[in-house]
């Protein structure tokens, strides 16, 4: 399973942001030296137009290596998803990422991961811009860019697995064997036939089944049949055991993964079958095994 989050690069902030950081540059210079005024002037990114052409280019070209990142940190070590599918639009002034992730991904990330996506970009910029007049000042940047995408990393972090969510059976219906009502006794007992904990008339013991049971021979196998209800009419999980209190017949599964009955001796024995998860879910019918 997976989820897409957005990664949005606005341009705008990312040329004005570039613009600051070298524009205090600029002014520490003339500060420190008045003559460094036409130096200042060339080092500080301003609106002239090939300064604009250069920032442009970098900061295209730095949300492309963004993308590479995410390619291969998420399909890589990051284990967060197995096809990190990326697609990207550029309109009115932004630059958007989709990033398809692990449902796991913990989405009280996503804003970190996008901004701190805008600052990579923006610290890349200026590295680019000062990497060929001052490597010292460059590297600087070149720093904090690497810190940016630590944190990403960081930021790409999995919330533990989510409990399995099964859906348990509410009822359980015998299709077979068909054992008919017989002298007022039932072929089966169900939990709406057996008061649970209380004396009351409507309760059926087990054992009156015994005087109505189902007839099967020493050594003969037979299938038993039954239907599962569950929850708003969604199809249950079959979590169905079956136990013979009499080892005069043995259930057993057999290669289909069907429950079936093998006659082994003479004798009676109460059938039941209940859910693993549901006292409420049972039934119980008599066998006879006879030679």
């Amino acid at each position: 399973m997976s989820k897409t989050i957005k990664i949005q690069i606005l341009h705008e902030l990312a040329m004005n942001s570039a613009k600051n950081e070298t524009y205090q540059k600029g002014v520490v210079d003339k500060a420190v030296d008045p003559k460094l005024i036409t130096a200042a002037f060339h080092e500080q990114a301003g609106n002239e137009h090939y300064h604009e052409a250069m920032l442009g280019r970098y900061m295209f070209s730095q949300i492309e290596l963004l993308k590479t990142f995410f390619v291969d940190y998420l399909t890589g070590d990051g284990n967060i998803a197995e096809d990190a599918t990326i697609d990207s639009t550029e309109a009115n002034g932004v630059s958007e990422v989709l990033l398809k992730v692990s449902d796991r991904f913990n989405n009280g990330y996503t804003k970190t991961i996008a901004r701190l996506s805008q600052k990579y970009v923006e610290d890349r910029m200026v590295y680019l811009w000062w990497n060929s007049v001052s490597k010292d000042f460059a590297a600087i940047y070149a720093a904090a860019a690497e810190e940016d995408l630590a944190g990403i990393r960081a930021a790409f972090s999995k919330t533990a697995p989510a409990a399995p969510q099964y859906r348990f059976p509410v009822a359980i219906e015998i299709r077979y064997p068909i054992i008919p009502e017989r002298n007022g006794i039932p072929g089966f007992i169900t939990p709406s036939m057996v008061s649970a904990g209380s004396p009351s008339s409507s309760t059926i013991p087990v054992e009156t089944l015994l005087a109505n049971p189902w007839l099967i021979s020493r050594g003969s196998i037979t299938e038993i049949s039954y239907t599962l209800s569950g929850e708003n009419d969604k199809q249950p999980i079959d979590d169905i055991v079956v136990r013979a209190d009499n080892p005069c017949c043995t259930p057993f599964i057999d290669d289909g993964g069907n429950w079936c009955l093998k006659g082994e001796s003479e004798g009676y024995s109460v059938i039941t079958l209940f859910s693993r998860h549901n006292d409420q879910v049972f039934a119980s019918f008599a066998v006879r095994i006879t030679s």
